[in-house]
């Protein structure tokens, strides 16, 4: 799938890494069942983009739309999440590997690692759901929301326990 670069600065920013992938996946189904399943993963643009502060106005050719024109959530590139975001599938693939841990929020899922790359904590915040289409194979969906490095000056998100990533998929699938 083609992904479209964003333009900052008038240069053309690529976003090819962040395309969607296919992976099979472990889910842990009870009572201690293991199904291989397609999960596709889907990336939104808060892993190269953060959202304005209160008051503060995008700097000239960084500005980053999401949402449509009535519904604007405008962001600015943030270009520590976009350095950050070339490793993002490397490693989503360790967590899948090793069926890593993930915590659960209010309304997301997110995974926390050091990036052994870089030294750096980093967050990725992640929804998941079952896809049933007609004549397909039944699949997950992963649409990682966002992936942002550790700031002490803002708050982490606030686990409510935590599981494997196969369990989290697997409460998605029943």
């Amino acid at each position: 799938m083609y992904l479209p670069p964003v333009f900052v600065n008038g240069s053309a920013i690529d976003l090819t890494h962040l395309a969607p992938i296919k992976r099979s996946v472990t889910l842990d189904l009870p009572p201690s069942i293991k199904k291989v399943v397609p999960v596709e993963f889907v990336f939104t643009c808060h892993c190269y983009s953060r959202r304005l502060m209160q008051g503060e106005q995008a700097p000239p050719g960084q500005f980053i739309r999401e949402g449509d024109r009535k519904n604007p959530r405008n962001r600015v590139f943030d270009q520590d999440r976009y350095d950050l975001s070339k490793r993002l599938v490397s490693l989503l693939d360790e967590m899948i590997n090793t069926n890593g841990d993930v915590s659960k929020t209010r309304e997301h899922n997110f995974f926390r690692v050091t990036d052994a790359g870089t030294g750096v904590q980093y967050f990725i915040i992640m929804n998941a759901k079952k896809v049933v289409e007609p004549l397909r194979p039944r699949s997950m969906q992963v649409i990682v929301e966002s992936a942002y490095p550790f700031d002490p000056m803002k708050p982490s998100p606030h686990a409510n326990g935590g599981r494997t990533f196969g369990e989290m998929l697997g409460e998605k699938w029943i």
